[in-house]
Parts: structure tokens; sequence; C-alpha cells
């Protein structure tokens, strides 16, 4: 996600000032929630004008995701070789990203914008949730393979339950209920007949 995407022809790009537009867009987030975020408040802040502004992000939804992007990113799930540890690096990935205040602002606005801007919310799930659900779900399969969970998990049911639970712990509520959660889900996994339908 990339502002390589997003940028319109024009006039080289000024460095200072594409910062200074990110960090303006980044202040509203977290100040003021999404609705603030116009064209015209951020120039207002960022010192530059709406046309500079409208000159390298063509849409509100563009904009916010590149000046997010470092906290909305969730990554991938590495192979460690272990499935508890696979499992629990997923988890923590999760659970970092979607308790850090602007990742919760922007992932909230990329839900509930689906009608307004569908594009943001498809590109919010092709280049942040897909990547780490992909790597999740091998995980997953990696674990099932080592006998390490029945041969009759079912990988997109456990994945739904982890996301489910995390986003209901951190993003929807007013202070993340992490204390414990990293535990309670890996305990959920390997020990509960919930990580299969039987």
């Amino acid at each position: 996600m990339t502002d390589t995407n997003t940028r319109r022809p024009g006039r080289p790009r000024d460095e200072a000032t594409h910062e200074a537009i990110l960090e303006a867009t980044r202040r509203l987030l977290l100040d003021e929630g999404y609705h603030s975020v116009t064209f015209e408040a951020v120039a207002r802040s960022a010192g530059t004008s709406r046309s500079t502004v409208y000159r390298w992000w063509p849409t509100r939804g563009a904009l916010v995701l590149e000046a997010a992007a470092s906290h909305i990113d969730i990554g991938k799930v590495p192979d460690t070789g272990s499935s508890r540890e696979d499992l629990t690096m997923a988890i923590r990935q999760l659970i970092t990203t979607f308790s850090d205040p602007l990742a919760g602002v922007v992932i909230m606005a990329a839900i509930a914008n689906l009608d307004n801007d569908l594009e943001m919310a498809t590109t919010f799930r092709n280049d942040t949730v897909y990547p780490w659900r992909s790597t999740a779900g091998e995980a997953i399969r990696r674990a099932v393979d080592r006998g390490d969970l029945p041969a009759d998990t079912d990988v997109q049911f456990l994945l739904n339950v982890i996301v489910g639970t995390v986003f209901q712990c951190t993003i929807t509520m007013a202070t993340p209920m992490t204390e414990g959660l990293e535990d309670a889900l890996i305990e959920l996994a390997f020990r509960s007949p919930g990580s299969s339908r039987r």
C-alpha cells in the first residue's frame, strides 16, 4: 500500500509537504475521527492547499490508508517450526494492530464506509487483511499436518473465532481488554473442541 499507486500526474512531490499532510491526517483521525478528515481540513492543518492534497490522493480513503499504513499493517504469520509459536505470533500480531488507536479508527472507517468508499474497503482487505489471514491459515494447516490440531479442524472457523474475539476485545471496547487474551486464545485453539466443527 504505497503512494505510488495513488499519486496523480503533475509536478514532482515535495516530501516535506507530503509528510505534513500525512501527519495532519493522523492527527485529525486521532483527535476528531474519520468524519473530520476532509481535504480542506487536512490542507488547513498541514499548511498547504486543498488542490495539493487532491493532486496526490484521489480519495479520502486513499489518503487515510497511506497515512495509517504502518499502524494497520498486521503483517504475515511466519513459519517458526512450532505450531504453538506460529499461532501465538498470529494472535499477537492481531492484538498489537487492533489495539493501536489509529488502526482502530481506520479499520472501523473501512468497515463503516463500504457503501461510500468500496475502494478503501477493498484495498484494506487485499493489502492488510488477506495477507495475514492467508498466512495464519497456512499456520493452522501446518499444525493439523503435524498432528498438533485435530484432522477435522475447520481452518476458516478457527480464524473467524480468533479475529472476532480480538476485534471485540480491542476495537469495539472503549479500553482494550487484552490482558490474558493471547493465552486464552492459544488454549482455545489447542485444547478446546471450539477449534473444530465436529
